[in-house]
């Protein structure tokens, strides 16, 4: 999942882009919202289907079609893909004045890295120290393939450095593979950007802005022809930078004025990557860049009846705290989990129950995090705190485990 940004950016087709505010008062584009939010809620359902067994019970008696949720609920990831290097392309595109010659001096690589690296890693600390608590206290009566092994010192380290999954170490949540693959995605957008102004200083006369924005359709071709058809690479921002890439075009056709050009590119883009070979997760990407590039500015206002109000509020809402629910609810999934596991309840309509109760408290413990952590000003200070926190939990479970082990 993408991290959402604190603000989402109005775009015309004609018009210089102006920056909106956070407010849902028609300050958000709605339909970036809409993606958000809804992607939000069917990761949620599509780990509550992979890792928890009441929705085996739920099948039970529900219909078949609801299997798509275990099949197909992961192709949420791709509309996060999409609108992170939409929002992305926005911030670099912005940091380069359109006439810039060089590189602003207020452009720093390893301040824009540190920012990223910040934001993503400080709720993650914080949900893996809640995720590590839980999976501890569940195991001795929860007997599932869904947790975690223990964490050990060398697991701890490498999540704190977001380097799990291209380590082979098994990660202790689900999904956070994703907070990985976006920081690679933004660094590699980030460095392409350098690698524009080192190319600008060899050959004066050609544009920053049309230098940078090549690389990324380069980059983006290379990983739709070649990086994401390479099994072996799901673990690299590489294999995920079609679609990342898809998103940042996007971002640019809606600034040009002539925008049929662009649509013409995205389209043709997609077409061969989807002719090469036929993949579900490319086209819903395709689809999504073609909706950012061409759909019409519709703010999230507040004007309308009270159902049309509480709509958009509630969009705005999910859409804005999405990173931490999406951290936090597979700890919450567990506890739930757990509970219907050791209560022994068969009914399909309990479990389903059940799975709506792990929903809202996904919710709410998401709120919680986003509130008390992911809202605050990103520093160092506040990062180490919480990695602090993370490793004392993890050592104190690492004690118990071996406390609590038969010798």
């Amino acid at each position: 999942m993408a991290h959402p940004c604190p603000t989402v950016f109005a775009l015309n087709t004609s018009q210089p882009v102006s920056t909106l505010t956070a407010s849902s008062d028609g300050g958000r584009w709605f339909l970036l919202d809409a993606i958000k939010a809804l992607g939000c809620l069917m990761i949620v359902l599509h780990h509550l289907s992979v890792y928890s067994p009441m929705f085996d019970r739920v099948l039970l008696s529900a219909p078949p079609q609801l299997a798509v949720l275990f099949n197909h609920g992961r192709l949420a990831v791709q509309a996060f893909l999409v609108v992170g290097g939409f929002l992305t392309a926005g911030q670099l595109l912005r940091a380069v004045p359109v006439q810039a010659q060089h590189l602003p001096l207020s452009f720093s690589v390893s301040g824009l890295l540190s920012k990223r690296f910040l934001r993503l890693a400080t709720p993650l600390m914080a949900a893996l120290t809640f995720t590590v608590i839980v999976t501890a206290l569940v195991r001795p009566w929860f007997p599932h393939s869904s947790l975690s092994q223990p964490p050990s010192l060398w697991s701890m380290v490498v999540h704190m450095l977001l380097l799990q999954d291209l380590l082979g170490v098994q990660a202790l949540s689900a999904g956070i593979w994703y907070v990985s693959i976006d920081f690679q995605l933004f660094a590699i957008a980030l460095a392409s950007v350098w690698l524009a102004g080192q190319l600008k200083r060899w050959q004066p006369q050609w544009k920053l802005r049309s230098l940078m924005l090549w690389l990324w359709f380069g980059l983006a071709t290379m990983s739709l022809m070649w990086w994401n058809r390479q099994v072996n690479m799901d673990v690299e921002g590489l294999y995920f930078l079609g679609s990342y890439g898809l998103g940042m075009m996007a971002y640019r056709v809606r600034l040009s004025r002539i925008t049929l050009k662009g649509w013409g590119i995205i389209f043709m883009l997609g077409f061969v990557a989807f002719w090469l070979e036929p993949r579900l997760r490319m086209a819903l990407a395709w689809i999504i860049a073609l909706l950012l590039a061409a759909w019409p500015h519709v703010a999230a206002t507040p004007a309308g009846n009270a159902a049309t109000r509480f709509l958009s509020r509630a969009v705005a809402h999910l859409a804005q705290q999405s990173y931490s629910i999406f951290l936090a609810h597979f700890a919450v999934s567990l506890m739930v989990s757990a509970l219907w596991f050791y209560a022994a309840w068969q009914a399909p309509w309990i479990n389903l129950l059940g799975m709506g109760l792990s929903v809202m408290l996904s919710l709410w413990v998401g709120d919680i995090v986003y509130r008390q952590v992911e809202s605050q000003p990103p520093t160092w200070r506040r990062l180490i705190m919480w990695q602090a926190t993370f490793a004392f939990c993890g050592l104190a479970v690492m004690a118990w485990t071996g406390f609590s082990s038969p010798l």
